[in-house]
């Protein structure tokens, strides 16, 4: 897997829902959960076609994953002062 402008793009979607929750109390795994289901779920599943094999959507899903755990905590700290 090589090109992640795909994956970036589903992970900045998906971070806007983060970016609204985050306002109300500081985000959890759970919120990073939900943005990923909400968002980048069905998104991963389209694009899963062009990706080479079970390791790479597993690869994939993983990437999306961490960079929206990333941007919670940075979105944590920045509105809230902390990390959770």
């Amino acid at each position: 897997m090589r090109d992640f402008s795909q994956l970036d793009w589903i992970v900045e979607k998906a971070s806007e829902v983060l970016v609204d929750k985050v306002k109300d109390a500081p985000l959890s795994d759970a919120d990073v959960e939900m943005a990923f289901e909400l968002f980048a779920s069905k998104r991963l599943q389209q694009i899963s076609r062009s990706l080479e094999g079970e390791a790479d959507a597993v690869q994939a899903r993983n990437y999306i994953l961490m960079k929206l755990q990333e941007r919670a905590k940075q979105l944590n700290l920045e509105t809230w002062g902390k990390e959770k």
